[in-house]
């Protein structure tokens, strides 16, 4: 295949090609890609990175699984900072410049490119081989991989974009970070190993970690742009995310987002949001509402508080798709 040049208007004068760069990762990991799905006569059109745990990465993998499509997973750990992986940021970077939004330096509690900017130290990423694209937001991926298939089998068909897009950008916002690495307000449910994270400490911890990148890398325009950007947020996290205040917030942030999908629940006869088959706005809700129940926040619809949403999060977990993307991926929950 022809080599493919990767340098943009903020790239340095090093020569790249995402060939190069996508060469270095996979020694980096150890070539440890592991191939999904049923046919094996060719090679994939795609390589994903993506973490097991990581709530943006369990979107893409259901996305994949309940399409069909083959990929290459290669799976990253982020708590041995995997992500900052030098060759990994030079390959979002790619995706991010492409993108064109700027990079995330403020932290908003949740994930939402949209809302921030794009971090380029983050999962999951997406190389398309067929049209040499480095894909990076979860929700453009999922769009971009949907776009794939023939409209009457997407999960986010034309005809129901402009009823199922609002649903994803509030799943898109929710405060997951601050949920996943805060204190609770009232009863810490999260499990064990969780509940010695104080949010500060986990920012914090990263801070450091970008401090010996950008040592390492100080002559490195392309890194060094990726690391600051990153560090400014983080920091940012630890000092205004994880209050008693902020914390409040987040869980009521999160309750009301629950209280408007119990009332869109409750004004539908169907199985599913938007009928009776699966759109992308379900994929992200019950997702979304796994994470919720990982961390111990159940309490949002238990004991009948809310019964329509308790009624969709036992229906994700028969769904194959979720089952295999998120509760059957060794790792994927807490």
């Amino acid at each position: 295949m022809p080599a493919t040049a990767v340098n943009g208007p903020n790239s340095d004068s090093h020569a790249l090609t995402l060939e190069s760069v996508m060469s270095e990762l996979r020694v980096a990991l150890g070539n440890s890609g592991t191939y999904v799905g049923s046919r094996r006569d060719e090679a994939p059109r795609f390589e994903l990175f993506n973490a097991p745990n990581s709530i943006c990465s369990q979107k893409v993998r259901a996305v994949l699984e309940h399409h069909g499509i083959a990929y290459i997973s290669y799976s990253m750990d982020m708590l041995a900072g995997q992500t900052y992986l030098p060759a990994h940021v030079r390959l979002r970077m790619i995706g991010c410049d492409r993108l064109g939004v700027p990079l995330m330096t403020t932290h908003t509690g949740s994930t939402s490119v949209t809302a921030g900017g794009c971090d380029a130290t983050v999962v999951p990423t997406l190389v398309d081989w067929d049209t040499k694209q480095v894909i990076v937001d979860s929700k453009r991926i999922c769009f971009y991989l949907d776009d794939t298939i023939e409209d009457r089998k997407r999960l986010r068909p034309l005809r129901l974009r402009e009823q199922i897009d609002p649903q994803l950008d509030v799943v898109d916002n929710l405060p997951n970070y601050q949920m996943l690495n805060g204190r609770p307000p009232v009863a810490d449910r999260r499990p064990t190993t969780r509940r010695g994270n104080n949010g500060v400490d986990v920012s914090m911890s990263k801070v450091a970690r970008l401090d010996r990148y950008l040592e390492a890398y100080a002559d490195d325009a392309i890194l060094v742009r990726a690391y600051r950007a990153k560090h400014s947020k983080e920091l940012m996290g630890a000092q205004q995310l994880f209050s008693d205040m902020a914390m409040q917030a987040a869980y009521e942030r999160a309750e009301a987002a629950c209280d408007r999908l119990e009332h869109s629940l409750n004004q539908r006869a169907t199985r599913w949001l938007f009928g009776d088959q699966m759109t992308m706005a379900d994929i992200f809700w019950c997702i979304e509402l796994l994470r919720m129940k990982n961390l111990g926040a159940q309490t949002f619809w238990a004991h009948g508080v809310r019964p329509a949403v308790a009624a969709i999060v036992d229906q994700a977990e028969t769904v194959p798709a979720l089952r295999a993307a998120v509760l059957d991926w060794p790792g994927a929950t807490y």
